[in-house]
């Protein structure tokens, strides 16, 4: 059943459990909101992929982008690259607890299927967990997260025309794949559903509302769903209703760094969330009062050029990792406040 969503901005403390994080991390005491970085300070992790849509870190200093040559390529901590298996459409991915990969495949930009599968990193063995919701085949799977009970959690687009960015369809929701493999419906009535992230206590998850320029909440429920949908934060930028892909990158610099359409999104320790905005070239933070810090502009493409996923890692949470996808790179930027730990990094 679709939800409206509330047009009003809110910001809602995220609550002990992000304290008790940050204060795990001895940084209680000396948080200051994230700063404005410069492109020098970003440094190359990986250069010459195809299409890096996602971006995932491993406890180990391994890190894992999606790709169209691969399902992941492996880059260990020496640079030594691995591709690993074979994947539709790979997008956004996620490690789940036992150290596997979920993939999530958007197949509708190569008229595919869209099914959401696990990889095995040691074998490269994949497995189908979902293809189809409610009878229907899933064909935009965009962005996977682990719930608090090993669950996946994972955002689906659209059923058709992926390249109007401004969508006023509200056809994109969430779906779930809980421990026992059965496949659910979480929430539908999102515009163009994209990243999506948990905070400390799971208590609620977070949906990058591309279409809308925003990023939507939705809070635990009794029963252990998730929904009561807010928008959260403020509006990112400029999101035109209906704004065609072909009409953005015909747009000079300027015009676009107006643009607002969230991608990736993932927390710190501190409560900011930190998102994406491609179109854009920028790498934004909203901190848990509704101030939203540029913290990496690039409008003329000279690092960073369409901007996707993002996460956290380095022994101290503190390497913030960015898929470059036009220019098939992937950054590392050193930030000052660690990012939430995510199930694989919690043991």
């Amino acid at each position: 059943m679709e939800m409206p969503l509330s047009r009003r901005s809110l910001i809602a403390s995220l609550g002990s459990a992000v304290a008790l994080s940050a204060c795990a991390r001895g940084t209680m005491g000396r948080i200051a909101p994230p700063q404005p970085a410069t492109l020098d300070a970003l440094e190359l992790v990986a250069d010459g992929l195809e299409r890096p849509e996602s971006v995932a870190a491993a406890r180990d200093g391994r890190v894992y982008i999606s790709s169209s040559a691969a399902a992941v390529i492996e880059i260990a901590p020496g640079g030594a690259r691995r591709p690993i298996g074979k994947a539709p459409a790979a997008n956004g991915i996620a490690l789940d607890r036992q150290g596997r990969m979920i993939i999530a495949n958007f197949g509708l930009l190569k008229n595919l299927p869209g099914p959401l599968q696990r990889l095995d990193l040691n074998t490269g063995a994949i497995e189908t967990i979902a293809e189809s919701i409610g009878g229907r085949q899933l064909v935009a799977s965009n962005g996977p997260a682990i719930g608090g009970d090993g669950s996946v959690y994972c955002t689906h687009s659209t059923w058709a025309d992926p390249t109007n960015i401004g969508t006023t369809t509200a056809s994109g929701f969430v779906y779930r794949v809980d421990p026992a493999g059965r496949v659910e419906m979480v929430h539908e009535g999102i515009r163009g559903a994209n990243g999506c992230c948990f905070d400390a206590d799971f208590s609620h998850l977070y949906v990058a509302q591309t279409a809308a320029g925003n990023i939507v909440r939705l809070s635990r429920t009794p029963g252990g769903g998730y929904g009561d949908p807010v928008v959260w934060g403020p509006q990112l930028g400029d999101a035109p209703d209906n704004l065609q892909a072909s009409t953005i990158v015909a747009m000079p610099p300027a015009e676009r760094r107006r643009l607002g359409h969230p991608d990736g999104i993932a927390f710190d320790a501190a409560g900011n969330l930190w998102a994406t905005i491609p179109f854009a070239n920028r790498i934004v933070a909203i901190t848990p009062t509704g101030q939203m810090i540029d913290v990496i502009v690039d409008p003329e493409s000279t690092n960073i050029q369409m901007p996707t996923g993002l996460t956290f890692g380095g022994p101290d949470l503190r390497d913030l990792y960015v898929a470059s996808m036009r220019n098939g790179k992937v950054w590392k930027l050193r930030v000052e406040t660690p990012g939430l730990a995510l199930p694989h990094w919690r043991g």
